[in-house]
């Protein structure tokens, strides 16, 4: 009798235990869909990178050959036209190692089919001083003729900029600085149509007088995609030591694992 009582006791079996068992069945899910959402974004970035890394590193094109195509992320360009060295805006806000900061865009006069567009070139990031109040001084763009040739590659961001509030922009207050870089109000401003990319230019361009204050290079991605999959194994182990401990939590696997150590 004894031997069939320790026998039954060391059968596993379910004892539910309701908190504990809700409690997986609501994070589990979670767990997994998020570790499966960082794997997504790692093939994103992964993407991206690619689509950068080939596009970049190709021979460059006549931005006048492309500008009307669907998709331009990353083409690389050359684009002729007249530099506004006036009218220049401070995108305002960005950081680099640590230290805020401005990027500096001047506007470029550009034909597309025949009419004059405004393309946006991205000279570079700007740091900005202690006090926040005073502007930095912008270099001035060095070429000296009406008409310059740039080299870069043409950029648009994938979502806007999260700002506090809706911008006031002053007229005929130039450098003007702004929070994100709107198109549509951009080119209410220049009362001129603006093509929906920027160009940024690359460290090659310094035949056309790249000052050395302004730097160059941006990072497209905010996260590699290495750190994504280091997430979503984060996350999987989560998942999976929720799901070994719900077992333990609801079963008498405990007692089974004891008995057999024993015998």
């Amino acid at each position: 009798m004894a031997r069939e009582q320790e026998s039954q006791t060391s059968l596993f079996r379910w004892q539910w235990n309701k908190k504990i068992l809700g409690f997986a069945l609501v994070f589990f899910p979670l767990t997994l869909t998020l570790g499966f959402w960082q794997l997504q974004r790692a093939d994103e970035k992964g993407a991206i990178l690619t689509a950068q890394e080939q596009r970049i590193n190709s021979a460059p094109v006549e931005f006048s050959g492309v500008a009307t195509a669907d998709q331009n992320q990353f083409r690389n360009v050359i684009a002729r036209g007249g530099i506004d060295s006036q009218r220049i805006f401070l995108v305002d806000n960005l950081v680099r190692r640590g230290r805020p900061g401005y990027e500096v865009l001047s506007p470029l006069k550009v034909n597309v089919e025949g009419e004059d567009q405004w393309l946006l070139v991205n000279r570079g990031w700007l740091p900005g001083g202690q006090d926040r109040s005073v502007l930095p001084t912008v270099p001035p763009f060095l070429a000296k003729e009406t008409s310059v040739e740039i080299s870069g590659y043409l950029y648009r961001s994938p979502g806007k900029r999260v700002v506090l509030k809706d911008e006031i922009w002053p007229s005929n207050t130039w450098p003007l600085v702004i929070q994100a870089i709107d198109m549509v109000k951009i080119s209410r401003h220049l009362g001129h149509a603006v093509y929906p990319y920027t160009l940024r230019l690359v460290e090659q361009a310094g035949d056309i007088g790249q000052e050395p204050t302004l730097e160059i290079g941006w990072e497209v991605i905010n996260m590699a995609p290495e750190k994504h999959i280091g997430y979503a194994v984060q996350w999987f182990l989560m998942a999976l030591a929720l799901l070994v401990l719900t077992i333990f939590a609801n079963s008498n696997l405990t007692e089974v694992m004891g008995r057999k150590r024993r015998a």
